[in-house]
């Protein structure tokens, strides 16, 4: 078993985002999947850099709220949502709050799952 633990230490401020994050790759031992993630920490009031990529991302808040953009639709989330951004689509994160809102997030890229991912999104079995 190999188990990462993190602190706030560890966090370290990625200016191209406005957060805090820790990655988790490289992890020593431990062989890279085919995705990537991080532990991210935005601070009270911060919003994340608007921005979008070629990979799809899901977001796990774990703690906090705030208001997730994804293109032109805007929602609350919390504790407990998770939210999917399909590659390609602009999006950010504001911490409507008083204290700090951690979700962890995972990105992939599209051809690591034949496209499963978008097909589920728009509702297609994607078999």
């Amino acid at each position: 078993m190999d188990v990462l633990s993190w602190g706030e230490g560890d966090l370290v401020f990625e200016p191209d985002h406005n957060v805090h994050g820790k990655r988790l790759f490289p992890w020593a031992g431990v062989d890279r999947p085919g995705w990537e993630a991080a532990w991210v920490v935005l601070s009270p009031h911060a919003v994340s850099t608007p921005h979008a990529h070629h990979e799809n991302e899901v977001f796990f808040i774990v703690e906090g709220k705030g208001t997730m953009r994804i293109d032109d639709e805007v929602r609350p989330v919390g504790f407990g949502d998770t939210i999917f951004v399909t590659r390609g689509s602009e999006h950010e994160l504001t911490n409507d709050a008083d204290t700090r809102l951690v979700y962890l997030s995972v990105w992939w890229d599209p051809a690591a799952d034949g496209g499963r991912a978008e097909a589920a999104e728009r509702g297609v079995a994607g078999r």
